[in-house]
């Protein structure tokens, strides 16, 4: 890991400062080149102008207090128990390494769990498939933010919470405009962070281009995405800006119109048992390490570089003994496994393993 023992302090020596590319909703990306100086005004004014855009599409406010707070992540603390218990509904939970999310009212289709992936092809669950939001965030969450005027009554049928330990992500993307009504409204916990805009990510070696807009989010904050914020622009969270663990709940309503997993459409001759398995396998249920982000970690991008190292080494070493053995052997040499007149009948070479490495 080159003396890194936190993926955060990676990414951040690897940040790209030659170049700058930032992603938008509709996949446009545009680059800049800082030696390009003919073209750095431009750039400049671009990039404030894009800065403005989405600025004009946030607000935030301060509404939840420290024993607020305290009194919430007490109750985020017992989803992650009850989940950990195995007490959830299948798709109500969804783990990943350093990020675990837990979807009430409504679920859906994303990512690495999609057929056909890419933006559009996200789709709600069949009523039922996830758990009925608890009633301690209409409660200590909702009702707190009706009161505010911040929603109106009624808008929300859809929280998630998602609960991040040091380090950890979620890459650039756009909350589906077929599945979601805006405003997106989020709540803080647990510790501070930043929203980014316009980043785009990049892997072996993974890479974060510097943001458009940096957002801070506070403890206790509220956040709400609409316009040109939500849907003209990716957001994503940097792993180098969760220090600690965050938790956001995230309140939306989805649309009327908003399309569900047709399983009516998968082949007749598929058994209804085996129509709600589809779908790719969610994720390990693999529980986040709080410690992980504080000691060495292997990133997948080592792993390979180990495995070309190692497979490199097996074959010299397999040439190189075949070598020696074929030499004693023409030679007589009393130590060899094989004398010259077996070596061609007996002698089967050394049988290579491939080891996997996970």
């Amino acid at each position: 890991m080159a003396g890194f023992t936190d993926l955060r302090e990676k990414l951040k020596s690897m940040t790209p400062h030659k170049e700058k590319v930032f992603e938008h909703s509709n996949g446009e990306k545009r680059k800049h080149h800082e030696s390009d100086d003919g073209e750095s005004g431009n750039y400049e004014e671009w990039r404030e102008e894009e800065a403005r855009k989405v600025k004009s599409g946030i607000k935030q406010a301060c509404i939840f207090t420290a024993e607020d707070c305290a009194r919430i992540e007490a109750k985020i603390d017992e989803v992650v128990a009850k989940a950990d218990k195995g007490l959830y509904r299948e798709h109500t939970v969804d783990r990943a390494p350093l990020r675990n999310k837990y979807f009430f009212g409504e679920g859906y289709t994303y990512g690495s769990q999609l057929e056909k992936r890419g933006p559009g092809q996200e789709r709600l669950y069949s009523k039922g498939e996830v758990d009925e939001i608890p009633d301690w965030v209409h409660e200590m969450v909702i009702d707190q933010l009706v009161s505010h005027g911040v929603i109106p009554e009624g808008f929300v049928n859809s929280a998630v919470i998602n609960d991040y330990q040091p380090g950890g992500c979620i890459v650039s993307h756009v909350d589906p405009i077929h599945i979601f009504a805006r405003p997106i409204v989020t709540v803080s916990f647990f510790s501070d962070s930043a929203l980014c805009f316009g980043c785009k990510f990049q892997f072996k070696p993974i890479r974060v281009s510097e943001p458009v807009l940096h957002l801070p989010v506070r403890r206790g904050s509220v956040t709400i995405l609409s316009g040109y914020a939500a849907d003209d622009i990716t957001h994503c969270i940097r792993p180098q800006d969760i220090k600690e663990r965050r938790a956001v709940i995230i309140l939306r309503k989805t649309r009327q119109d908003a399309p569900r997993l047709d399983t009516n459409s998968l082949s007749p001759s598929m058994p209804p048992s085996e129509r709600r398995h589809v779908l790719k396998a969610k994720r390990s249920h693999r529980k986040a390490d709080p410690d992980a982000a504080h000691r060495p970690r292997v990133l997948e991008m080592d792993k390979e570089l180990q495995r070309r190292t190692l497979s490199s080494r097996q074959r010299r070493h397999c040439d190189t003994g075949s070598e020696n053995s074929w030499r004693r052997a023409e030679e007589g040499d009393p130590g060899s496994r094989y004398t010259h007149s077996h070596h061609t009948q007996d002698h089967t070479p050394a049988r290579r393993v491939k080891v996997r490495r996970h």
